[in-house]
């Protein structure tokens, strides 16, 4: 077979694993994550030596600055793997609640300063194939931007990206992929205000932190962490539109900053759900919309106010998330 014949990139996999110590890597991923078109790309800053030669050229040597690495990738909603990605990007601790088989795990934005931590969230090392018997090995793993997205027709999504330390190449540890099948759809419940809503065909929640390495002279180029800035919660809502009353034109109109609420579950399995709660959201916008070929949608855009009731460290926090099942031992 020739040496660059076509390698399948459906035999890529990815695993990831929560870090004790900063920057340090773990040896073997915790957990292998389903993944759909990951994206791995090393971030070298190029350093042009554009110093005049008395020539009419520009460009006469480069050199290379810092190097930091980014990884996406887009995932369905899994019971085992979802919790440890509003970990990564909130911070907070597992508060957990309750005995098995009915746990529940609940985390919001972490605003502790400590020694250590000083606000920032937990770092990961992430493990993805390389389709040649090796994966590259990024540790310092923060997560920058993480959406979750519900429509009616279509598996539940989570896109993710991932800024790190840069990556190695190492021997890939045993792929053990979860069995576990993805959270359907019809499952979902909204409720807005406390009351349960059946009017909405698509929720999508965008959880941002503003991230950036940090350059230092150290001798590498490498830079010393990734910074993990403040945090924001976006959405959107998709509609039936009810009329003049309906519920989210009147919310923008008046700044009614109801709770929003979704909560999802694994099919056939309704006591252990996952549920993502923003106790006050500001409506953005509420843009009704007709059609000469089927009903009336009214789209709305969202912000998630930070607020004492979705905050489990008596302070603020924008968001909570929750859910429930048989671990015993905090993530």
């Amino acid at each position: 077979m020739p040496t660059n014949f076509p390698r399948p990139g459906s035999q890529q996999w990815f695993g990831l694993a929560k870090e004790t110590t900063y920057g340090t890597p773990v040896a073997t991923p915790t957990m292998w994550i389903p993944v759909d078109s990951p994206k791995w790309e090393p971030k070298v800053t190029p350093l042009v030596d554009q110093a005049l030669r008395g020539m009419m050229g520009t460009d006469y040597g480069q050199a290379q600055g810092m190097r930091h690495d980014e990884l996406s990738y887009k995932t369905m909603i899994y019971a085992d793997t979802i919790f440890p990605h509003l970990m990564a990007i909130l911070g907070g601790t597992d508060t957990m609640t309750g005995t098995t088989p009915t746990v529940t795990h609940a985390v919001s934005l972490n605003n502790t300063s400590s020694s250590t931590l000083a606000g920032q969230p937990s770092s990961y090392t992430g493990f993805l194939y390389q389709l040649d018997g090796k994966v590259v090995q990024i540790p310092g793993m923060v997560i920058s931007d993480l959406k979750i997205t519900f429509k009616a027709d279509t598996l539940p999504t989570v896109d993710a990206t991932w800024i790190g330390l840069p990556g190695a190449f190492i021997t890939a540890p045993t792929n053990t992929p979860s069995t576990l099948p993805p959270m359907p759809p019809f499952t979902a419940t909204i409720t807005v205000g406390g009351v349960a809503a059946t009017q909405y065909s698509d929720c999508s929640f965008d959880i941002k932190r503003s991230t950036a390495p940090v350059a230092v002279l150290n001798g590498t180029q490498s830079p010393l962490a990734i910074f993990a800035g403040p945090l924001s919660v976006s959405g959107s809502l998709l509609a039936i539109y009810q009329g003049t009353a309906d519920t989210d034109l009147a919310a923008l109109l008046s700044n009614t900053q109801p709770t929003l609420s979704v909560a999802l579950y694994q099919q056939g399995d309704a006591t252990h759900p996952l549920t993502l709660q923003c106790s006050k959201i500001a409506y953005d916008s509420a843009a009704p919309a007709g059609s000469n070929t089927s009903f009336a949608t009214i789209a709305t855009s969202f912000k998630a106010l930070m607020n004492s009731t979705d905050a489990l460290d008596g302070k603020l926090s924008p968001i909570q998330a929750k859910i429930i099942n048989a671990q015993s031992t905090a993530y």
